[in-house]
């Protein structure tokens, strides 16, 4: 079963850098894991950050990101050329003009207003951009909690900006409502890739990308949005999205939001969610 979401949020209730939830939207992303804001960034804001996320998926900071600068729809060591889901992790790491920028500053509001009795901070982001009619670039179903070690405090607020429009054609966010409220992770299992000859075995030293099982009687919801709008999801929600038919690139800005105390107890098991952490996957993740 699948539905399209419809919102109707706006800039009307961003003042400078602050950005004013309804109750009605928080009780919705809590309830069903998702929410869909409109017009949080202006066409001004959003240019700003554009030409740096096109630095980063052109390549430009390659040499020095190992696995951060990968495709997250086939295995580690694709050659650049053949990417179809372009992924570059932890942009600011490795350029600080990016620190602190006006996504941050805008979705740092966003998440207190979330969160209300924690201390939120940014965990982790980065720079997904979809080729032009790659319909091989999809982002498989899957748990966000599936990817990260077992911490006390799992809440997590993931956002993902539309630097382009984001519709079906070039595969918007999908998602589960309500999955976030099931009991038990779904399975995870890394994503298995053709080799010529049948589904070769792959595990997590050679693909981050991990998979799950959806139920027949699942209902998917697509997310279309527009450029300077967000996504937000959280870290139990199933979500995945599809690849693109469309002659044209989809570029997403990820930030997620942790509280302070996960990030500080993620970090003392050496997760920094860079793709070049060396980490026991069986076992740190649940």
């Amino acid at each position: 079963m699948k539905r399209i979401a419809n919102d109707d949020s706006g800039a009307h209730r961003r003042k400078g850098l602050q950005y004013k939830l309804t109750n009605k939207e928080i009780e919705q992303y809590h309830e069903q894991g998702y929410l869909v804001l409109n017009d949080v960034l202006t066409e001004e804001e959003v240019a700003f950050l554009e030409p740096w996320f096109d630095h980063f998926v052109e390549g430009k900071e390659m040499d020095r990101m190992g696995r951060d600068f990968c495709d997250m729809s086939q295995p580690y060591g694709t050659p650049m050329e053949d990417f179809q889901l372009v992924n570059a992790m932890l942009p600011s790491t490795y350029r600080k003009e990016l620190e602190n920028n006006i996504f941050h500053q805008i979705t740092q509001n966003i998440a207190d207003q979330l969160y209300s009795g924690g201390k939120a901070a940014i965990d982790y982001e980065q720079f997904l951009a979809k080729k032009p009619s790659k319909e091989g670039a999809e982002f498989a179903m899957h748990q966000d909690l599936g990817y990260w070690p077992k911490t006390k405090n799992t809440w997590t607020a993931t956002f993902s900006l539309a630097l382009t429009d984001s519709d079906l054609e070039n595969g918007c966010l999908q998602v589960l409502p309500g999955t976030n409220k099931e009991p038990e992770l779904r399975k995870h299992v890394p994503k298995k890739y053709s080799d010529g000859d049948g589904n070769a075995g792959i595990n997590r030293e050679d693909s981050h990308t991990l998979v799950i099982e959806t139920n027949p009687d699942d209902e998917v919801v697509y997310l279309p949005v527009k450029r300077g709008s967000v996504t937000i999801h959280d870290e139990r929600i199933v979500h995945g999205s599809g690849g693109n038919s469309s002659p044209h690139w989809r570029k997403t800005y990820v930030v997620a939001y942790r509280d302070t105390k996960t990030i500080d107890e993620e970090r003392a098991m050496g997760f920094t969610h860079s793709h070049n952490d060396k980490v026991n996957w069986d076992e740190i993740i649940k």
